[in-house]
């Protein structure tokens, strides 16, 4: 007879292998880590969203008055966030003297020979202190007066906050303004003799 130490001890119970099952056919299962994610209270319906059962035109309004929204908040972040003031206008008149013989008071003239590029729409640019083209307009129709044919012109959105501005109509050279002197406005430039 054996001694109960001796005696050959049964094999282990064969483990259950599943799909989730990281051991073998030898080995028991695994057990998760943690515990499962919590299932949710309602299964997903396959159902139509919401936006799916707003007409085109619907939606196409929403996202426009969305997109002017966000465009609306930008331009306001834009503006407040570099603390500048505002742009301006100026306005003033370009008198080229000495042409337009020959026309009465008030008629239609154009820039001639020397001064061909005066005339209706020729720009009129300003420049900042550092040389930066900061707004441009173009000069209005040119009447005749008693000096000779003067073009009046206006300049729009003119940044402010530099020392002084350059004022320059087609290639004729600039004249130097200060910001009060260019919101004054009336500004009067002459060409010619």
């Amino acid at each position: 007879m054996s001694s109960p130490e001796q005696q050959p001890t049964p094999p282990p119970a064969p483990a259950e292998v599943s799909e989730t099952s990281r051991g073998t056919a030898e080995e028991p299962a695994l057990a998760p880590a943690g515990p499962l994610p919590a299932l949710p209270d309602h299964p997903p319906t396959a159902s139509a969203s919401r936006w799916s059962r707003l007409s085109r035109g619907t939606v196409l309004a929403i996202g426009a008055g969305l997109g002017a929204a966000v465009v609306g908040a930008c331009w306001a972040g834009v503006s407040l966030a570099d603390g500048s003031e505002e742009t301006f206008s100026t306005d003033g008149t370009l008198t080229v003297t000495g042409i337009g013989a020959g026309l009465d008071s008030g008629d239609p003239c154009t820039g001639t020979d020397g001064y061909s590029d005066i005339d209706f729409g020729a720009q009129v640019s300003v420049t900042d202190a550092a040389g930066t083209l900061v707004a441009k307009g173009g000069l209005g129709l040119g009447r005749k007066t008693e000096l000779g044919c003067e073009f009046p012109f206006t300049v729009d959105d003119i940044t402010p906050g530099s020392k002084f501005y350059t004022v320059e109509v087609s290639h004729r050279g600039g004249l130097t303004q200060t910001e009060d002197e260019l919101r004054a406005g009336a500004l009067a430039f002459t060409l010619g003799d």
